[in-house]
């Protein structure tokens, strides 16, 4: 009975600490008739608040990161054209500095063309839940370099990272099943809608973090071309530590849930 208790009270402190997150994506081009943003707007809204931008003006990303407190935001950069001002840039780097999860995903055009499929719903769904371990972050999808990263690469360079290079079309043949990027990911299925990837970022960076490979192609010789990689390893991000006075929320409901049993045992 005590053990049911505390149970109860544990999972009670925990949805009490959870809370839905503000997500926004940034809109360039390629809306056609494929939904693309809005598809990755219904695959995201699952317990969060998502929003989209259309970021083809200059300083509307600025103007809608200081609108509202967003936790996450997915830089879906599928566009030949330089549309991120100054002032854009400035703003998403400050807002990283700020949250710090990152991940970089060259293989995006396939999302393009697959936004429903179920393999890539959950990539973006595991993605937005890690960020949540993280205390938010941003999610940068392009395609190869140099066509279809000419928002994505000058982000990533504002905030001291490595840019996207390079056109390939190597097959995948690494994806480790302990990824938690890839929790109920078939693999295979993110090989759709055009094979030109670009290489990721990997290992540590100038500003100091580590990207870990998640997904890519592993070469004859050894060498890596990475497709996925994310700022905390595969096994994900740790929990986040309660604040103070989630501890002692805890501790006083385990000292109810401990009166309640001592009074039962003397009854």
């Amino acid at each position: 009975m005590l053990a049911r208790l505390i149970a109860t009270v544990l999972v009670a402190l925990a949805g009490a600490q959870s809370q839905a997150a503000n997500i926004l994506i940034t809109k360039f081009d390629f809306e056609d008739g494929q939904n693309a943003y809005t598809n990755m707007a219904a695959t995201l809204a699952a317990g969060n608040s998502v929003d989209i931008v259309d970021a083809r003006v200059s300083g509307a990303l600025a103007t809608a990161l200081a609108s509202k407190a967003y936790d996450q935001v997915f830089l879906f950069d599928l566009t030949s054209q330089n549309y991120l001002g100054g002032s854009d840039l400035s703003s998403l780097a400050t807002f990283w500095s700020g949250h710090r999860g990152l991940v970089v995903d060259s293989r995006s055009y396939g999302y393009y063309f697959q936004g429903t499929n179920s393999s890539e719903m959950h990539l973006l769904q595991n993605v937005s839940d890690n960020f949540d371990l993280t205390g938010g972050g941003v999610w940068v999808g392009t395609d190869h370099d140099p066509d279809w990263t000419h928002n994505g690469n000058p982000f990533l360079a504002a905030i001291g990272v490595n840019p996207i290079t390079g056109s390939y079309s190597d097959p995948v043949n690494y994806a480790d099943p302990s990824s938690v990027l890839l929790s109920g990911v078939t693999p295979t299925d993110l090989w759709g809608g055009g094979a030109s990837i670009g290489s990721v970022p990997l290992g540590v960076q100038p500003n100091g973090i580590t990207m870990y490979l998640h997904y890519g192609h592993i070469r004859d010789d050894g060498s890596i071309l990475p497709y996925i990689s994310a700022s905390f390893p595969l096994e994900g991000p740790p929990p986040a530590i309660p604040e103070p006075e989630t501890y002692a929320l805890m501790l006083a409901g385990l000292g109810v849930v401990g009166l309640m049993a001592r009074r039962r045992k003397t009854s």
